[in-house]
């Protein structure tokens, strides 16, 4: 009985640790629909659109593990898909497309992040010179494109 006890013990301690996977993922809570990603240092992109909400301005958040920008800075955001640069001004954390130019880009960089044969995209705040990379894996997915996409309900134009 011993023997089997510490055999048990054993095997528990020589098991391999369960590596995490950082891919894309979709929930739904009080109207809104997110598609988000972290990455292995805890940062994260998060893809919204508050369709059941009363203001359904979709947005983006992103939130780089160590910088805490102040109340209402503005801080560049530059986040890189297959080569391409697609920047965005933050308020804090946050991305808001107001202007027409803003949903247009918006909708580039989801659709540029939707359909990359990639693996990975990196995001660049400029201003603290930092980076962080995140994984492409089940984007498509996610983010969708059209009717079947993140922006569905939320995009002027659906």
């Amino acid at each position: 009985m011993k023997r089997m006890l510490i055999a048990a013990c054993l095997a528990l301690v020589a098991t391999p640790a369960i590596s995490v996977d950082y891919r894309w993922t979709t929930g739904y809570n009080q109207g809104t629909l997110e598609a988000i990603i972290r990455n292995r240092n805890d940062s994260n992109v998060n893809i919204y659109c508050p369709s059941g909400q009363e203001d359904k301005t979709p947005g983006m958040y992103v939130q780089v593990n160590g910088i805490k920008p102040v109340y209402n800075e503005q801080v560049t955001v530059q986040i890189i898909v297959d080569g391409n640069n697609y920047s965005f001004y933050l308020r804090e954390i946050e991305f808001k497309p107001v202007s027409r130019q803003d949903w247009w880009d918006f909708k580039a960089l989801i659709k540029a992040l939707a359909l990359s044969k990639q693996k990975s995209f990196v995001v660049e705040l400029p201003k603290y010179n930092k980076s962080e990379t995140f994984s492409l894996l089940d984007a498509r997915k996610a983010l969708g494109l059209g009717k079947n996409g993140v922006l569905w309900g939320c995009d002027k134009e659906s």
